[in-house]
């Protein structure tokens, strides 16, 4: 069993000994660090795409990053995501944990090549592991992080925000938060049998529902939380059992 941490701030948020590997994958080249824990568990990190901005979400290379992984040897993983709401309920800087998605992506490569694949079709159901997700879930409550329990995911390519009109269709199919990150992330893990689950940090409102939202005050919110969400899975991998 190895776990790895995806979306974490940057490489400086390491504090751990660790090092880099450039690794080869046939996607391309993914940056892994490997890093080991004060308990002597060995974690892998990646850090998904530029916390900038620099490079927008549908630009990331997901395929390379989960199959680097993947060739690493993790069996599990955690991401870390900052996303927006359409639930008036859900509180700016609280956490949430992911339990299902819906797909609106059109512009990504969504799964592996056929020779790459454990899995010829790749099943859905608990997509983000329930025993991962659990163990979370408990370090988040002891920790009295505010919490807004476990919603359901509507995935979109981005860079441009959703419309008010948007919103409100994800909001009638019960989707609680939005965001560009987590498709094919997920579906892409299941399809090499890693185990995933998502920690999301709520950024923003979505679109028609309060004041528009900045890639500052993003930025601003993401520094504060993420942090925080890094050591909600640091601690949740140190008290994992199978």
């Amino acid at each position: 069993m190895k776990f790895a941490i995806v979306g974490c701030n940057s490489e400086d948020a390491i504090t751990f000994p660790n090092h880099v590997e450039v690794v080869t994958t046939p996607y391309g080249n993914a940056r892994v660090i490997h890093a080991t824990l004060p308990s002597g568990k060995e974690v892998d990190f990646l850090t998904r795409h530029s916390i900038s901005l620099q490079e927008d979400a549908y630009e990331t290379n997901f395929r390379a990053n989960i199959f680097a992984l993947y060739l690493c040897g993790v069996t599990h993983i955690i991401s870390i995501s900052v996303m927006g709401t359409c639930d008036y309920s859900f509180r700016l800087g609280s956490f949430c944990l992911i339990s299902d998605f819906i797909d609106f992506t059109k512009l990504r490569e969504s799964s592996f090549r056929m020779e790459h694949r454990l899995l010829r079709h790749a099943g859905m159901d608990d997509v983000f592991d329930a025993h991962i997700t659990d163990v979370l879930e408990q370090v988040i409550e002891e920790e009295k992080i505010p919490y807004e329990g476990r919603a359901v995911y509507a995935s979109l390519d981005g860079p441009r925000y959703e419309t008010a009109a948007e919103a409100r269709m994800i909001r009638a199919l019960d989707a609680q938060v939005l965001g560009i990150t987590l498709v094919p992330e997920a579906p892409l893990c299941r399809e090499v049998c890693i185990k995933y689950a998502s920690i999301g940090i709520i950024a923003r409102y979505a679109t028609g529902m309060d004041q528009d939202v900045t890639d500052e005050d993003l930025l601003n919110i993401s520094a504060q939380h993420k942090g925080r969400a890094l050591d909600v899975a640091l601690k949740a991998i140190e008290r994992y059992t199978e």
